[in-house]
């Protein structure tokens, strides 16, 4: 086990800790946005997708997201191309 900083860990290549578990939770919430936002994107306006997006991305990474990232997800949802967030409930680590 590597200790990136207190209370961030790896452990066989993926993120464990208090850090971590946090992360996880807003990745998992992340996903779950994403999908109910691809399931109604129809009933939504173009501004409105683009706040649903922006809020789901900013609820994941804790910051503004860019907004050319934010357009080009809300753009291929409006498309009807289905975004797959691969969250396995683990955080891989470099």
């Amino acid at each position: 086990m590597t200790t990136l900083e207190e209370g961030l860990h790896v452990r066989d290549g993926y993120a464990a800790g208090p850090l971590a578990e946090s992360a996880e939770r807003r990745a998992a919430r992340a996903g779950m946005l994403l999908g109910d936002i691809q399931a109604r994107a129809t009933a939504w306006s173009d501004a409105e997708l683009f706040d649903q997006v922006h809020h789901a991305l900013r609820h994941f990474t804790q910051r503004t997201p860019h907004a050319g990232q934010v357009r080009t997800l809300a753009d291929q949802i409006r498309r009807g191309t289905v975004v797959a967030w691969d969250y396995t409930g683990r955080l891989p680590c470099a």
